[in-house]
């Protein structure tokens, strides 16, 4: 047992050791050149450097501007009580609605982290606020020369972005997994595995559209289309000899194409899929629909992928940033109730702060920031830790302080307490206990011992105060609920997929945007029954079967929206379209009353196989779901 321990100790010590050298080698760097007083830039450039460690590429001219842009807005907390409430309130809510997500919370965490940092030692004139722009400016330099040598001499890096060339030779072993004679888990393990590299890698915002994003719109695209074959394996049914050869063939291209990308025999690609489209003898069919789907999208991507990017103009794509508000500005969503609860807490742990006259109060709003977590259930996790952690560290601090040799051993003491903390697992007692330790050694050098550890464990109490307060009355966040909108979210997804598909019936649709919708779809499924799974002990059993035909319907829908961008839809076929949607919407969710059904099956007589196929599926699935419709959670 002694020995797993010291080889978790040892584990965690050298996944820390990076960016516990990058804080001491910053912290002498600074001290050296500036002083003390800029070593308040160090902490957040760090969590920084730890996350960036981890991706293959870092945007320094964005990451620049967005340091300046705080640390000015950090500066002007200074002027009157009123611009620091303001901020404090206008910060937390924008970086939350921009930078995190329901699958992504912490992504806030970094800048906030920041902001707090630069609003303990707001520039007192405009040479001070020069050298602490010079000192982010330089750290990041620093980073960035780190960063290099690190991803330069680690090959095997993970990529979180994938590829096209990656993602086609993907999906031509998933293809072949399909049609295998293996557990049909697989095929499904593997496109859950390729959804999250997509999905993980998206920004909250997408808002330039450029050819790299319509490129990474197409392979999110043509990756969800193979969801419309892992909803079900009913069509396995039909699974004679030829569609099976006309799936390997399928498989075979996309791995040809794999290879062609890049390469002179690109443009041959595009040839190959015409002469599969027109060679191809499959009945009507979900498995015809599929193959063609597939083959039209390639040609799409490699059509896109031989355009002269030089050429290229960036513009902002405001329908996708349209959508994003919208999913986002409801008072259930995560992103709106986190917001204003950290806008609250910043704000009034800022004002305390401003109106204390002791020093170091801005221990109050740091507190507050670490305290506060994305869920209730973490936060409150936290501020059992969190105090628990601060005291033993004070107490350390009691003990040790005064047998510090000078200076040299009250620096050495505590770059050894903040390496540990590195090493230790954010949460734990013991993570604030070492912070704890850090920070006091800092503040002793000009306060007294009494006064500073009095004054640490007073601002604890007022940030506690603060967070427990907004946690218990201001817009919180409990898993519970959180399941419940996600369940909302679905249907709502699927009430906005038939917006853009009624939209598409009179004009070009936005690829983006379905994109989005199809992305956040599936993430919000894999929320709702990873709460499931984890809340076994509820009955869940009519609610599971419900969410799996709502992904058979949803599936359906990327259909009728492929149909509809390729034109397939004759003019006299619109009003049954437009008729179907009218019902659908009729009460927000795609709840179908029963006495409509009789009407819409009269009606489904179009004179396209294809979209006839697709939509009588999809009545099908609508019609099954009533069954269950006692079991979703509306309100």
């Amino acid at each position: 047992m002694g020995r797993i321990r010291k080889d978790t100790v040892m584990a965690s010590f050298i996944n820390a050791l990076p960016v516990i050298a990058f804080f001491i080698s910053s912290f002498f760097l600074l001290y050296s050149l500036f002083g003390l007083h800029y070593v308040v830039a160090v902490p957040p450039m760090a969590a920084f450097f730890n996350a960036e460690r981890r991706k293959p590429s870092t945007k320094y001219s964005l990451l620049i501007f967005h340091e300046t842009l705080l640390l000015i807005l950090a500066s002007l907390g200074s002027l009157n009580i009123w611009v620091v409430t303001l901020l404090n309130i206008l910060v937390p809510f924008v970086l939350v609605f921009t930078q995190s997500s329901q699958f992504n919370p912490k992504g806030y965490y970094t800048y906030m982290l920041l902001f707090v940092y630069m609003s303990f030692v707001p520039a007192r004139d405009a040479e001070e606020f020069i050298l602490m722009l010079i000192s982010l400016w330089l750290l990041t330099a620093y980073m960035g020369t780190i960063l290099f040598f690190i991803r330069r001499k680690a090959k095997d890096i993970h990529n979180e972005k994938v590829s096209v060339q990656e993602l086609l030779k993907e999906l031509s072993e998933l293809t072949r997994l399909m049609v295998s004679e293996d557990n049909s888990i697989k095929p499904r393990i593997h496109f859950w595995k390729l959804m999250h590299r997509i999905s993980d890698s998206r920004k909250s915002f997408s808002a330039m559209s450029t050819t790299d994003t319509q490129i990474e719109n197409m392979m999110s695209t043509l990756l969800q289309r193979f969801s419309y074959m892992l909803s079900e394996y009913e069509w396995h049914k039909d699974l004679d000899a030829v569609h099976t050869a006309e799936l390997k063939r399928l498989a075979e291209f996309l791995d040809e194409t794999s290879k062609a990308i890049g390469t002179q025999w690109q443009g041959e690609c595009i040839e190959k899929a015409d002469d599969i489209l027109d060679t191809m003898q499959l009945p009507e069919g979900r498995i015809r629909i599929f193959i063609r789907s597939i083959l039209h999208m390639v040609e799409y991507m490699l059509h896109a992928l031989d355009d002269d990017k030089s050429l290229e103009i960036k513009r902002i794509n405001w329908r996708n940033i349209g959508h994003e508000i919208a999913i986002r500005f409801t008072n259930e969503s995560f992103e709106m109730r986190f917001a204003m609860r950290l806008a609250i807490v910043m704000a009034l742990s800022g004002i305390a702060n401003y109106l204390l006259p002791t020093t170091h109060s801005y221990w109050i709003p740091l507190n507050a920031f670490l305290l506060l977590q994305p869920s209730s259930e973490d936060s409150s996790y936290h501020m059992m830790t969190n105090p628990l952690g601060t005291f033993i560290g004070c107490l350390i601090e009691y003990i040790i302080y005064p047998f510090l040799p000078g200076i040299g051993g009250e620096m050495a003491f505590a770059l050894i307490m903040i390496s540990l903390m590195y090493c230790s697992v954010p949460g734990t007692w013991y993570h604030p206990a070492f912070h704890t330790c850090y920070t006091l050694t800092l503040a002793l050098m000009t306060l007294g011992e009494t006064t500073a550890i009095t004054l640490r464990l007073l601002y604890l109490v007022i940030a506690f105060g603060i967070v427990f307060i907004v946690n218990r009355f201001f817009f919180p966040i409990r898993q519970a609920s959180q399941f419940r909108y996600s369940i909302k979210a679905l249907f709502r997804l699927h009430n906005s997929y038939w917006n853009i598909i009624r939209r598409g019936l009179e004009s070009e649709t936005d690829l983006s945007v379905s994109t989005d919708i199809l992305t956040d779809f599936h993430m919000y499924f894999e929320e709702a029954e990873t709460y499931m799974r984890k809340h076994s002990e509820q009955s869940f059993a009519e609610l599971e079967n419900a969410l799996i035909i709502l992904w058979h319907m949803f599936a359906e829908l990327e259909q009728i929206h492929y149909l509809v961008r390729i034109k397939r839809i004759q003019s006299n076929e619109t009003e049954q379209i437009v008729h179907l949607i009218t019902a659908i919407q009729k009460d927000f969710y795609p709840i179908i009353r029963k006495e409509d059904f009789p009407a819409l099956y009269a009606e489904l007589r179009l004179q396209h196989n294809d979209i006839a196929y697709v939509i009588g599926d999809y009545l099908k699935n609508a019609e099954k779901l009533l069954d269950y419709k006692a079991s979703i959670p509306f309100r």
